[in-house]
Formats: C-alpha cells, structure tokens, sequence
C-alpha cells in the first residue's frame, strides 16, 4: 500500500527519504530505514549496487501486487509522548532496555519472554547508534518497532511459516534459513553457544546480508575477513579472534547450505575448504598457586567464601567454571524440580549430591566425561568445604553471599575481579585460568599426560596440550636432559685416531 497522494516528484532512482515519504509519510525516514531491512526478507527491491538507490517503479510495483501483509506492514505514526528531553525515544519503543556500559548507556530491544520459550530468537539486539545524530532517539524507538512486529509476527503465523519462506539467493536469507530449518544442526546447540552464533551472524547479516551468494568468491570472504580484522582505533591490536570467528561461520552456514542444496553453497564450501586465514594467537596466561593462595585468603577476608571456595576447585580439580557454579537456562517447564529464578532454571554446577564420603564425582558440561576426584587429595579444598554450615550442605555448593542464589557469569566474574585487583593478580589472568594454571602445574610436576588428560574430563590429548602453558621449568628440564645426555656420550666415547 503506498500512502502518499503526489508521487510525480520521484525520481526513477528514490533515495530512502522519497521512499519514506511515498510508503509512511513525511518526517518517517529513520523508521523506514528499519522497516527495509525486514521488508526486504519479503521481496522489497534492494538498493541497485551501481546507483546506491532504489529502483521506484520497482517498489511502487511489489508494494502494489504485495499480498495482504503479513511480516512487516508499515507501522502506524508513533503516538505522541514526551521523553526525548530526557534522553528517551519519542514515540513507543516497546521491548526497550537500557543497560549501562563503560562508554555510557546502551539500547537493546528485548524479546518477550513467553515467545522465547516457544523458540524465537534473537532473544536480545543491541541497537546502535550515535547520540550527536539529532533524531538518534527517534531510530531507536523505530528499530525496536521493527523488532517488535517481527517477533509478534512469527508468534502468529508460527514457526513453519517463517520456514517456507523462498530462499532468495541473499546471505540473509542462508542465515535464516540456518536459524529456522529444522533440520539445521543449529538447532541442537546450547542456548549460550547459540547465544554466540547469533552475535556473529547479527554481524554477517549487517555488513553483508544484501550480498547475493553468487556474487561471493574468495576475493570478498578475505576482505570480510581483513574488515573484521581491522580495529576501530588504528593504536590497537589487530580483532583476529573476532575475524576468525565470523570465517568460522562462514564455514558452518556454507556446510549447511550444502545439506539444504542451497545453490552456490556447494561452491563457497569448496572455495572456504581451502582457504587459509591466520588464527588468534592461544591465551598464554595462568593462575597458578600462589595466585590462588592470596586471592582466598582474600576472599574469605572479604566474607566471600563462595569465591575462594569455587576459585579452590576449579584449580584443584581442573574442573571448567561453568561445571563449578553452573549456568541460567530458560526454564522451559520440563523439570519437576531445582533452582529456578524470574524464568531461568540453575544447571550443570556443582552441588553437594555431587560428593559422596571425600569423592567428587561430576559429569562435565561440554564433553559428558564422568570425572572424579578424591578431596582427601585436596585438603585446603576440603578445609573450605567444611566452612559451610552442616544445615547448608544440599544443593549447588557455590552460592552468591548477596542473594542466596547460584552466581550468574558475569557477576561471578565481577566479583572474580574485584578479589584479584586487592591480591594485585593483573587484569590480563582470568577466573578461567584457573585450568589452564592446574594442567599445567601437574605437567611441569612430571604427571603422565594421559592421566592430565582424564582428570580434565578432556576425551583428546591434543585437548590438553592446547591448556599447557610453556613454562621456565619445562625449557629448564629438557635442557638439563641434553646436557646429561652430552655428558654420558663424551664419557662413553672412544678417543679420537691420532
């Protein structure tokens, strides 16, 4: 539906603004802008390449043979509140979050939580944007309108909807596909690890989503991978953990193009299989005992027993923090019981009905490996346990001083941080440093690598080995064995003829 009356002023060639103004009206430019991007799931002429505009015979046409609207019909005049005076969007922004960050306030729209549950993602966006652009407010307030009728939408027409959607031949579009099909290994990924590819794939869609797949050869995927790679200050280190992160997908949604005989996948996926880009540099930092050692005593100090105590076995027993203080699902219902908090439900952490007698036994998150260990073998671990009041000693072992709860993430490294800045531990050494500073302790102290191997619940030695960090005492062994060698050879030697 097209709504302005005098349309003989548009160009052939329409800038967004004579779009905006031809399809919602005047003064609607930024939410547009946002519409297009949904729209153009739809069929909505994209930008000619060559021009930089769209073609309106074009889109005056899809708008005029376009069916009853379904996705993305053009959103009604914001209604008229106040709030911009005071740093607000004018106008409803519904799912609207502001979050603080270092560089300032943050916007991000947020999925309603019932239709999470029912399977719709993105749970969360941030919403860019410059506050010195006077209609800033106004963008933001558009964009989470977009979101909104976007996640409402798929509510209605369901899930199999979304999915019979014709594939047009964009990269946008394979991202969908990856994200709806039910067949895509997408679907059977944890929902942090999902959390992770969808940061990812935001970022693919937003710099190249309009390209047409059969457009992309080699050329393109190194220069993506160089623009991901560069850092918005020119005086910091190169991303290269964030450029190969988006090849890495780029891998995974071509290998799934190939399995949904999407064209030109089998192509890319030949093209990516011999490609080679340089990979981020291994974390070479650790916690080691005496790291340790200060940063309980700290802890416990600062009536923080959760930390020194959840510090103490992630480095004595080499058990990844997740295993240790668990992680917030959504809670889907399926469970009779456990800890279940505003929608999330705690799991896989540790808990006391994990120890039976002086023996931990715990299956790991990641691999599903069952691994055990004796507390009689830790006793500076064990004298930490016994701090906990008898009446306490059921369910998760690791709980927040402040709400009784397990920790989240983040607050559980919050506070990881504001323990180790009073021990001087450097920013650089994480909580999750703690494995890599026990695999690494044992195999300086001469361990069989085998026998790390299997205390870390790792099911490859080449697993382990990636956790080793290169110490003084390794360089410092095997240069006393040559040296030994050299000597046992030139004693045992025979003089030389004369």
């Amino acid at each position: 539906m097209i709504y302005a009356r005098r349309l003989d002023d548009i160009p052939l060639f329409a800038d967004e603004a004579d779009i905006a103004r031809a399809v919602l009206g005047p003064g609607r430019v930024a939410e547009w802008r946002a519409m297009a991007v949904v729209l153009e799931r739809e069929g909505l002429p994209r930008v000619d390449p060559m021009m930089g505009r769209r073609c309106w015979p074009a889109v005056r046409e899809w708008f005029t043979k376009r069916p009853a609207p379904a996705r993305a019909t053009p959103l009604p005049p914001p209604p008229t509140k106040v709030g911009a005076t005071k740093g607000q969007p004018p106008g409803d922004a519904p799912g609207l979050k502001w979050r603080s960050r270092k560089k300032g306030r943050a916007a991000y729209w947020v999925a309603r939580h019932d239709i999470v549950k029912k399977g719709y993602r993105p749970e969360t966006v941030r919403i860019h944007f410059n506050p010195q652009e006077p209609d800033h407010l106004q963008e933001i307030a558009a964009r989470c309108r977009v979101l909104q009728q976007e996640m409402l939408t798929w509510a209605g027409e369901g899930r199999a909807a979304a999915e019979t959607r014709p594939h047009d031949g964009s990269m946008a579009s394979l991202i969908r596909l990856y994200q709806t099909d039910e067949a895509s290994p997408y679907r059977d990924i944890k929902w942090n690890t999902r959390r992770t590819y969808d940061q990812i794939v935001r970022y693919i869609e937003t710099s190249y989503g309009l390209v047409a797949l059969h457009e992309i050869g080699i050329r393109d995927i190194r220069r993506w991978y160089d623009q991901a790679k560069a850092p918005k200050d020119p005086r910091s280190p190169e991303t290269t953990r964030k450029a190969h992160g988006v090849v890495t997908m780029l891998r995974r949604l071509f290998g799934y193009g190939v399995m949904a005989e999407v064209p030109e996948c089998e192509r890319l996926a030949r093209i990516m299989a011999e490609a080679r880009f340089k990979q981020p540099a291994r974390r070479r930092e650790r916690l080691d005992a005496s790291h340790v050692t200060a940063f309980i005593a700290s802890a416990i100090e600062s009536g923080r027993l959760s930390l020194a105590l959840g510090t103490a076995i992630q480095f004595e027993t080499t058990l990844r923090q997740r295993d240790v203080i668990g992680e917030w699902l959504i809670d889907d219902g399926t469970a009779a019981n456990g800890v279940v908090h505003k929608g999330r439900r705690w799991s896989d952490g540790l808990t006391f009905e994990n120890i039976s007698g002086t023996v931990i036994r715990k299956r790991t998150s990641k691999t599903g490996k069952v691994v055990e260990h004796d507390l009689s073998d830790l006793p500076d671990t064990l004298a930490e346990l016994d701090l906990i009041p008898v009446d306490r000693r059921t369910g998760p072992i690791v709980l927040n001083e402040e709400t009784g709860l397990p920790y989240t993430k983040l607050n559980y490294i919050k506070w990881f941080r504001i323990i180790a800045r009073k021990v001087g531990l450097p920013d650089e050494v994480w909580n999750m440093d703690a494995r890599a500073g026990a695999v690494t302790e044992a195999l300086d102290a001469g361990a069989q690598p085998n026998d790390v191997m299997n205390a870390a619940g790792h099911t490859q030695l080449s697993t382990t080995q990636g956790y080793d960090r290169t110490s003084l005492q390794k360089a410092s062994r095997v240069a006393k064995l040559r040296v030994a060698s050299r000597r046992k050879s030139n004693s045992s030697g025979q003089p030389d003829p004369a």
